[in-house]
């Protein structure tokens, strides 16, 4: 009786074996993502150009009352200490062309200069050929724990990325760009 064991046929072996590598090969992804996971591997590049904040830090309140009607935008804020030199009214300059480059959504951003002197004749002078910038006064300390000089400011009053001074107007756009594409506030 013994000599009557069923034996596997060829093609049940073969059917074995495609099923195990078929699950083999749709449970390889899974294992590389988990080895790369636990190793602490990050991509040397990232889709955003300035420092996104975790967690972003919330506006002081006299700030969001003094942006007025521009409260439920995106802002794009130039924080400037002292009187606005030329490197700042450049900056300016490189703001409002991002902010004419965003084109459709250009009317879900405003800029803003966060000052500690709002009589500033330089910025007296940007604001009237600018009517649509933004003069705020910042209160003494306010965000002194950030260092960049740009901000975006979501519509809830939150700093939610920082750009440092040297950053590009291209990478800026290309993150308000994608930003404002898959946003559904402001």
């Amino acid at each position: 009786m013994n000599s009557l064991a069923i034996q596997p046929l060829p093609n049940q072996r073969q059917g074995r074996l495609m099923l195990a590598l078929i699950v083999g090969l749709l449970a390889l992804p899974f294992i590389i993502g988990a080895g790369l996971y636990f190793s602490g591997w990050h991509p040397s590049r990232i889709g955003h150009h300035g420092h996104l904040l975790n967690p972003p830090r919330p506006l002081p309140e006299q700030m969001l009352r003094s942006t007025g009607k521009n409260a439920e935008k995106w802002k794009l804020v130039l924080r400037v200490s002292g009187p606005c030199a030329a490197e700042c009214s450049n900056r300016l300059d490189e703001m409002r062309r991002i902010h004419v480059a965003l084109y459709k959504n250009m009317g879900r951003l405003s800029r803003a200069v966060l000052t500690d002197q709002p009589d500033d004749p330089a910025l007296l002078a940007l604001h009237a050929s600018q009517p649509d910038l933004m003069v705020l006064t910042a209160p003494p300390g306010a965000l002194a724990e950030i260092t960049d000089p740009v901000l975006l400011i979501d519509p809830q009053g939150l700093v939610i990325m920082t750009y440092p001074s040297d950053a590009s107007p291209q990478g800026m756009r290309a993150d308000l760009d994608r930003l404002l594409k898959y946003a559904w506030t402001g």
